[in-house]
């Protein structure tokens, strides 16, 4: 009916607004997103893609096409300080075994991490919003001027080519961005550092395959008495971008001009070359999460609820999971299926994981400095020159092991499994653990698969080609049912009170899913069901002594739903 309310309007068409659309329309939600720019990103942006995020878009369809169109492998493999891409190497961090179709991801996830910038993630993130919308659901060039709130959800004024109009919606999703515009109108502050650095970018377009043939890698650090930067190689013919270092109260932004940035980047590369300038801009490297993700009907999600220094690559990745996790919470108190207090459970696990990764990313930025120290780049302009001299003329001299050494403490910033995965969440909307259940998969890199409470559910293939993380849906619960009790967990799901959170039960067992099943090997001899989140997050796993089934299954979807929310989790059967 046009007098309906929506029953969401999302503000933003970047990464966190396009994945919740998509989320919107594969689980029925009416929905508009709303954009004030004329289209998408041009600029490259983010670009990496962490191994649970690929998990998230493998869900949603567009795992295969990121794939596809993402970095070599090959040229991912390694990460270089230099005096200039085609200048001295002081050192480079390798790679090798940690990207692309490895072990190290092969073993606890059906994908891999990817390398993509966000101005190619976007289109397809856009195309697959209208496939499974049927239409466009993208409102560009309108932009969001302020909201009122009453009991039955929101009047959101939006000002675009046609003029100002009013749209109702049940929630107001924020997913509009670093400078959000929806948080302030929220009155929600940010907490934590506005600027860390000030960074110039200029992009260009070049064909830098030369360069990449002698020096393969997506990203460069440049270190010279002149230039504190970094070029990111998005493509090895087309986008590329330089990033650096300036102070604004001595040289103002306004100074950098196209011939003064063609400076730049031409003593960045350190060899005639060819390009293009594409753009030239400046941002502020910052460290602050929001106060609160929520107030009243309106959640923040993406970069409006926090920002992260580039330093381990974990904004994008961030809002991905938050997307994820309040989806399916909106979309159960709409439809009836959950009490309105489940979205502060939104809050209460995201929040602390958005600050991990921002310690984590100014931790990595802070880590860096130990290879500037070891090229001795802060001993002042004439010292440093003196250093790389020295460096240059001799191929062996003993201070190459220390940088090297230094480069090598770096790993941990760009390939660390613990902030590949998602993270577990410590207090939220799920049954505290009645048992704690070990995987055969030991601990690696901070990582460790858990079918504990709050933590996602670990990859297992059912079958080949199937993952546990596949048969997952957005709008449902999916409770793994152990060998040879299928039956009686399908009798208890079908005994739950109408109206509540949906169940689907997936067998464990290696009569139905193959005798290679993995997951037949984890789980198949042992007497317990799982109760996994349409978030993919473990919400209840079966007790010891259980009693009947179908009223402790029906006692922790209530908790989790926010009906038991006075009860303490320790206490639902």
């Amino acid at each position: 009916m046009p007098n309906e309310p929506l029953d969401l309007l999302i503000v933003g068409a970047g990464p966190a607004g396009l994945l919740a659309s998509i989320i919107a329309s594969s689980i029925g939600l009416s929905h508009r997103v709303i954009e004030r720019r004329d289209g998408l990103h041009t600029e490259p942006s983010a670009h990496v893609l962490k191994t649970h995020s690929m998990e998230v878009y493998r869900r949603v369809g567009v795992a295969d096409a990121i794939v596809a169109r993402s970095t070599p492998v090959e040229l991912q493999r390694y990460i270089t300080w230099c005096e200039s891409v085609g200048g001295l190497t002081y050192g480079r961090l390798s790679l090798k075994g940690k990207k692309g179709c490895v072990p190290r991801f092969t073993r606890i996830s059906p994908i891999h991490s990817c390398n993509l910038p966000q101005s190619e993630l976007e289109p397809l993130l856009h195309a697959r919003a209208i496939e499974v919308a049927g239409h466009d659901p993208v409102h560009f060039g309108t932009a969001f001027a302020g909201y009122d709130e009453n009991d039955d959800g929101v009047a959101v004024r939006l000002s675009g080519p046609s003029g100002e109009q009013t749209i109702r919606a049940r929630y107001l999703i924020g997913a509009d961005g670093a400078g959000s515009r929806v948080r302030r109108a929220a009155g929600i502050a940010m907490e934590g550092p506005q600027a860390l650095a000030h960074f110039l970018a200029i992009h260009i377009n070049s064909d830098i395959r030369p360069f990449l043939t002698r020096n393969p890698g997506v990203l460069f650090f440049i270190r010279t008495p002149t230039l504190d930067g970094f070029f990111i190689m998005h493509q090895a013919v087309g986008s590329q971008v330089f990033m650096m270092r300036f102070d604004p109260e001595a040289t103002p932004f306004e100074s950098f001009d196209a011939d003064a940035c063609r400076a730049i980047v031409a003593e960045a590369m350190g060899a005639p070359h060819d390009f293009a300038i594409a753009a030239i801009d400046r941002w502020n490297m910052s460290a602050q999460i929001a106060e609160s993700y929520r107030a009243g009907r309106v959640l923040l999600v993406g970069d409006a609820g926090h920002r992260f220094p580039p330093t381990g690559g974990l904004g994008l990745n961030t809002g991905v999971e938050d997307v994820e996790n309040v989806m399916w919470k909106v979309a159960a108190v709409i439809r009836g299926q959950a009490d309105p207090t489940l979205l502060d459970s939104y809050e209460r696990e995201c929040r602390p994981i958005a600050v991990r990764n921002t310690n984590q990313s100014v931790a990595n930025h802070t880590r860096m400095r130990e290879v500037a120290l070891r090229l001795r780049a802060e001993d002042g302009p004439a010292a440093f020159r003196t250093a790389i001299d020295e460096l240059r003329a001799q191929p062996d001299h003993p201070r190459f092991a220390e940088i090297q050494a230094a480069i090598d403490d770096q790993v941990d910033h760009f390939a660390f499994l613990e902030l590949e995965m998602a993270a577990t969440a410590e207090a939220g909307a799920f049954v505290a653990p009645s048992r704690a259940v070990a995987m055969p998969v030991p601990p690696t890199e901070g990582f460790e698969p858990s079918f504990r409470p709050g933590a996602h559910v670990p990859h297992l293939w059912l079958e080949p080609g199937m993952s546990t993380i596949d048969v997952l849906g957005f709008d449902r619960f999916t409770l793994f049912a152990p060998t040879g009790d299928i039956a009686g967990w399908q009798a208890a799901v079908a005994a739950l009170p109408p109206g509540g959170l949906p169940v689907a039960v997936v067998s464990l067992d290696p009569a139905t899913r193959g005798e290679t099943a993995s997951a037949a090997d984890y789980w198949g001899g042992t007497p317990y069901a799982v109760l996994v989140r349409p978030d993919g997050r473990i919400g209840w796993i079966e007790p010891p002594r259980i009693g009947d089934r179908a009223t402790a299954l029906a006692a922790a979807l209530a908790h989790i739903a926010g009906h038991r929310a006075d009860k303490p989790a320790a206490e639902v059967a």
